[in-house]
């Protein structure tokens, strides 16, 4: 491939002054030879005029006619997209210095490398001060990797796929849709081409997640579906056959591990979704009855006062985990 040449795929949905700073942090990019692709769907504040502000035409807005949710609406982006190598983006986060750069020129570490991943840090009000993050596989060298490798590199990739910001493919190898299911949606097409192809974990952080505008935290009926089983479904489709036995088993066993995700449901959905996810985690996972984590976060999660386990949350990643993160050196 002579010229790798991106299409940056942007879902959003009433977030204007938020993809506003998203738009900026890649315009920064060293790297220009990009389209940004912007999917309205039907957003009711100024997001048309915010985008069109920016007078570049490598930026292609479409405002959907109807509502399609997050998952269609990456699809719609990816329909309108024309060029070699996707490049998926949220609304609300930021993209890091030379990240595009650093994304492209993985792709020629080998002629097998189909998906590009990347460690990542989320922030609350300042993206110079990190509070969590997904750290990664090597923070010597961008690591060439596969699902096939083993129960170890499975729960590398997938932990860094869980948010869509900063990840790659190339067009030419997507074979299924992004998904309405919105917690694995942008990870489907990812996934099915992990099983053909390799993936470069980048050993620099390229992209901010942020904390508080996310869907997560404001819209509890996303959780209606359980997300333990949005991803074991979405394992058992890409996966099946006799073939992947061993992977899908790996990729269900890590998913049915996320303790800290009850947390989450807890603190953002309901005590009736929390029950519903730890039975669901005991299902697909008999061990985690004799697993002394699973039963710390249940009876702590079912224990604590919601107000009370927010507050200690958002307090523990704000004054303990940042300053446990100050080694990342954040480049805008």
């Amino acid at each position: 491939m002579d010229k790798k040449i991106f299409s940056i795929l942007i879902p959003t949905y009433n977030k204007a002054l938020l993809l506003k700073m998203a738009i900026e942090s890649i315009l920064r990019q060293s790297f220009d030879d990009y389209e940004i692709v912007v999917g309205d769907d039907c957003s009711s504040d100024n997001t048309e005029e915010i985008v069109k502000s920016f007078r570049d035409d490598r930026i292609k807005y479409y405002r959907n006619d109807k509502n399609l949710g997050y998952g269609m609406n990456l699809q719609a982006c990816y329909g309108r997209s024309s060029g070699q190598i996707i490049f998926l983006m949220g609304h609300d986060d930021v993209l890091l210095k030379d990240a595009l750069l650093k994304t492209y020129n993985a792709f020629f570490l080998r002629d097998d490398i189909g998906v590009i991943t990347r460690p990542y840090y989320w922030f609350y009000d300042d993206i110079k001060i990190p509070v969590r993050a997904i750290r990664p596989y090597n923070d010597k060298k961008d690591s060439v990797i596969s699902i096939l490798d083993g129960k170890g590199q499975i729960k590398s990739l997938f932990e860094s796929l869980g948010q869509l910001s900063g990840l790659a493919f190339k067009k030419e190898y997507m074979d299924i849709d992004f998904h309405e299911e919105i917690f694995p949606a942008h990870i489907y097409p990812v996934a099915s081409i992990l099983k053909k192809y390799k993936a470069v974990y980048l050993k620099d952080y390229t992209v901010a997640i942020r904390i508080e505008s996310s869907m997560t935290r404001h819209k509890p009926e996303i959780y209606s579906i359980s997300p333990t089983k949005s991803w074991i479904k979405m394992f058992e489709t890409i996966y099946s056959g006799e073939q992947f036995y061993k992977v899908r088993s790996h990729c269900i066993d890590f998913i049915s591990r996320n303790y800290e995700g009850l947390v989450q449901l807890k603190n953002y959905a309901s005590m009736k979704i929390l029950l519903r996810e730890i039975i669901i985690l005991i299902k697909y996972r008999w061990k985690n009855i004799f697993n002394f984590k699973f039963w710390l976060f249940s009876l702590l999660t079912i224990l604590i006062p919601r107000k009370i386990l927010i507050y200690a949350v958002d307090y523990y990643k704000r004054r303990i985990l940042s300053k446990n993160l100050r080694y990342i050196v954040v480049n805008e």
